[in-house]
């Protein structure tokens, strides 16, 4: 894949919805985010804020209201109330179709040969209605292969680890096996991966 040297990425997940705190699959659903994300969104927000100073951001968030509430409380919290938040649709999360609003449990309760093969190849193998790792990471490194400059991207859990993934060049087992988290910024950049 071939990125664009002026890339300058500021990567982050939204902050804890509703779902989250519930464990279940929201995936291109919606939630709302709870005060603990709200909290969230705003600390990453002074964070991002103390790293980049006064210099030039442009935003943009997958199109899962989630996402763009968070990057609304990240514009706020660095002093750019002015700057547009685009969306893009390759930013959203992937898709657990059937399996959305479900929590674990529930899943393997209704589904389990279908749990079975998902984790036996959670890459390939999409959940009934969903998509599955590698067609997200189709769209998403569209994305990412267009995208160029300071950015901040406000995307979702498997969005942004598959991101993260893409840029290290990491193979798909390596990538399945990132992180989640809401409360941190990463930074990618020269080719490298910070933590703010």
């Amino acid at each position: 894949m071939r990125i664009d040297p002026s890339l300058d990425l500021y990567l982050t997940r939204h902050g804890e919805t509703a779902y989250n705190r519930a464990n279940r699959f929201c995936g291109s659903s919606d939630s709302p985010l709870t005060q603990t994300g709200i909290a969230e969104a705003e600390r990453n927000g002074r964070v991002l804020r103390a790293a980049i100073g006064p210099e030039d951001l442009g935003i943009v968030a997958s199109p899962l209201q989630r996402a763009i509430h968070t990057a609304e409380i990240m514009r706020g919290e660095i002093g750019r109330p002015q700057l547009s938040i685009e969306t893009d649709p390759r930013l959203r999360e992937i898709s657990f179709g059937a399996w959305e609003g479900l929590t674990l449990d529930e899943i393997k309760e209704r589904d389990p040969d279908e749990w079975e093969l998902r984790v036996a190849d959670r890459w390939h193998h999409a959940p009934p209605g969903g998509e599955s790792y590698a067609a997200v990471a189709t769209r998403a490194g569209d994305w990412l292969s267009q995208a160029g400059g300071r950015l901040l991207v406000v995307t979702h859990g498997a969005v942004d680890r598959i991101l993260r993934g893409l840029y290290a060049g990491l193979a798909p087992e390596e990538i399945c096996k990132l992180s989640e988290p809401q409360d941190e910024v990463f930074r990618l950049q020269g080719g490298r991966i910070s933590t703010l």
